[in-house]
């Protein structure tokens, strides 16, 4: 998706904006001018909609009403992208409506107009914001203030309209809104550029106005420079005041003293430097999100200085502020086309909308050539792991993006390198968690190259000898030195060999290790997930008698029945874990997540084993023994919602990517 990204520059006389980068992407819809005339029916709009907490977005066609006598039906050609979209369409705040279209920053053409729609014509430019309807008779609303209407607003996506249907937002081709909710565009503004003045536009300019955050000579400090923040800053230079910034980060100071024209830089957790600003403001406008404290912004405050907190509902005396009215956000929009104010936007298609929010490509990837010896294959299968999400996500806050997970990986070789002896074209293989090493090493050298004394190159966003970053197998191929492949027994199943190059020799080889192979000894596994059913396994397998223990007595007939154990206990059952105190050989400990271990060690006999956590090895093992893990297969094109589910938990035992069906 990144050829088709592109930058929007605004005023093309300002060298400037060629230099500004996006804080807020904005996805381009141009794609809807080249739509056939029926597919401009209001019977079928065209967008992109989450179908469940997941947030994914994919294509969904669906209706719009009927254009009526005040409505304005306007062509959508760009539409922004808010933290607020992945708050409804992830159900953060437990009240999403699926298939959910979000999206709240629309801009865009007038096609039709209702028989009384007297401020707008076809052709016209316009914004639809936050909210497309309310009761137009209470206070707020009568004072322009429908964003606070007493009755609640119905919000452009995932709101309750009059006539009790669901909105649908501008992720889609085209919208119908009663007139007074439309703005108009002045010509001259670009109209990509409008669509974050409708969210965090507004969110600034309503309280700065509101609270006479105009006032030339006056002084404002902007916490926080993001997409609200550098708006605010904008407005500030624009209404003539001496604009500083409070960042927690030094590294915003140059683009807020020099790209956006601030006057002064304030590091927020530099004692000296607050200390030296006390008493100093006149405003205040906070734009931070996350819990911080207020209390040294306050001194920093004049007498009657004004702390206006941006998306804190109310406009109560700390000077609440939401969005903004109908009345201000168009004086808004107009006062932004007047002074050249244009947001720093990044222009994404539609298509892109789940990799800018989480910064993941399923783009080309580039692989290296095939070395002398290395080995080529092409992936079949790619088992699903929890350590995909923590690197997806930047848990760990050393990803290297774009990152293409995915290191339980089987499939056919199809070239070798000149030096390769081991394998040949059209052996079964596997890669698994490392594709490089120091090789020279003691532990490389004793075969145990995970524990490389210059650490191992993992199989994706690793940094390997010539300095590439490391693609997974969420892909179609890979090349790898021979040293790190794995050969598969021609009669095991591909689909199933994949989660033992991660779940299955995480357990094997701890039991190898500690002699958890010896017949007849008593083996207790804690957990009973994607580790701990394969450690079952290989206990039944070395004849050992195994006790499962769990927290919920919902495992007990998989455990039992479906794996085979001799035994299950509940852990939070204090007599039968009484019962089977110093019962056992060894543990070994699969569960995820903080617990205590005193009970379990009371269950251990006299030198028994407790193992927190060989791979050719084992690979041979199961073959001969018929071990197979329990997986699931899913297509690449379901990732998305197979990773969500990881993370609840909802998977028996291990899922596993079919990339050779899948990836076309």
């Amino acid at each position: 998706m990144d050829s088709v990204k592109e930058k929007t520059h605004g005023d093309t006389k300002s060298k400037k904006l060629a230099q500004q980068r996006s804080r807020l992407q904005t996805m381009s819809l141009n794609w809807v001018s080249c739509m056939s005339k029926p597919d401009m029916m209001n019977n079928n709009c065209l967008g992109w909609a989450a179908r469940d907490e997941s947030g994914v977005l994919s294509p969904y066609t669906f209706t719009r009403r009927e254009v009526g006598d005040e409505d304005v039906s306007l062509k959508i050609t760009h539409c922004g992208i808010c933290y607020a979209d992945m708050l409804f369409t992830k159900n953060r705040l437990g009240d999403s409506r699926y298939p959910l279209v979000p999206g709240h920053e629309i801009v865009g053409i007038v096609k039709e107009v209702g028989s009384n729609v007297h401020h707008f014509k076809v052709g016209h430019r316009v914004g639809v914001g936050a909210y497309v309807n309310s009761c137009r008779e209470c206070e707020s609303c009568n004072q322009s203030l429908e964003v606070y209407c007493s009755k609640g607003s119905v919000y452009t996506s995932n709101g309750v309209d009059a006539d009790g249907t669901i909105t649908n937002g501008g992720y889609s081709s085209f919208i119908v809104v009663h007139e007074r909710y439309c703005f108009r565009i002045p010509d001259e503004y670009p109209l990509a550029l409008a669509a974050p003045l409708l969210c965090p536009g507004i969110t600034a300019y309503s309280p700065m106005v509101r609270h006479k955050m105009n006032q030339p000579g006056k002084s404002l400090e902007v916490i926080g420079l993001g997409g609200v923040g550098h708006l605010a800053v904008k407005f500030g230079k624009a209404f003539g005041l001496n604009v500083k910034l409070f960042s927690t980060s030094i590294s915003k100071k140059e683009e807020a003293l020099s790209l956006l024209g601030d006057d002064n830089f304030v590091v927020s957790s530099d004692e000296q430097q607050m200390k030296a600003m006390a008493n100093s403001l006149d405003f205040i406008i906070d734009t931070a999100s996350g819990d911080h404290s207020l209390d040294h912004y306050m001194s920093c405050l004049k007498t009657a200085g004004v702390l206006a907190l941006v998306g804190f509902p109310g406009m109560k005396t700390i000077s609440g502020s939401l969005v903004g009215g109908v009345k201000e956000t168009q004086e808004m929009l107009d006062f932004c086309a007047a002074h050249k104010i244009y947001p720093d936007i990044e222009i994404v298609p539609i298509q892109y909308v789940n990799e800018a929010w989480e910064r993941l490509t399923k783009g080309d990837v580039k692989y290296r050539v095939v070395g002398s010896d290395d080995v080529s294959l092409k992936i079949t299968h790619c088992g699903i792991c929890y350590a995909d999400i923590i690197h997806t996500r930047n848990k760990f806050g050393n990803s290297k993006y774009p990152v293409v997970p995915g290191h339980d990986i089987v499939g056919i070789v199809k070239e070798v390198g000149s030096n390769v002896g081991v394998f040949k074209v059209g052996d079964s293989v596997g890669v698994g968690t490392y594709v490089n090493s120091c090789r020279e090493c003691e532990n490389c050298e004793e075969g145990l190259e995970i524990h490389c004394s210059k650490g191992p190159v993992f199989t994706f966003g690793g940094v390997d000898v010539d300095g590439t970053i490391t693609k997974g197998g969420y892909s179609s191929f890979i090349v790898v030195h021979q040293r790190y492949c794995y050969r598969i027994a021609d009669d095991y199943p591909l689909g199933l060999a994949a989660p033992l190059l991660c779940a299955g020799i995480t357990v094997y080889t701890p039991m190898i290790r500690h002699k958890m192979n010896q017949p007849g000894k008593s083996l207790g596994v804690i957990g009973l997930g994607g580790l701990g059913h394969m450690a079952v396994k290989f206990g039944k397998a070395f004849r050992l008698n195994v006790t499962v223990f769990s927290t919920s007595m919902s495992k007990k007939e998989e455990a039992l029945t479906l794996l085979g154990a001799d035994k299950f206990v509940l852990s939070s059952d204090e007599q039968d874990m009484k019962a089977m105190a110093k019962s056992l050989d060894f543990i070994i400990n699969t569960a995820s997540g903080d617990h205590p271990f005193d009970p379990y060690m009371s269950l251990l006999k006299t030198a028994g084993i407790l193992e927190a956590q060989k791979t050719q090895e084992m690979l041979d093992f199961c073959a001969a023994h018929k071990i197979y893990p329990e997986v699931e297969m899913v297509a690449i094109q379901n990732v998305n919602e197979a990773l969500e589910r990881v993370i609840k938990r909802d998977v028996k035992y291990r899922f596993v990517i079919e990339i050779e069906k899948s990836l076309k």
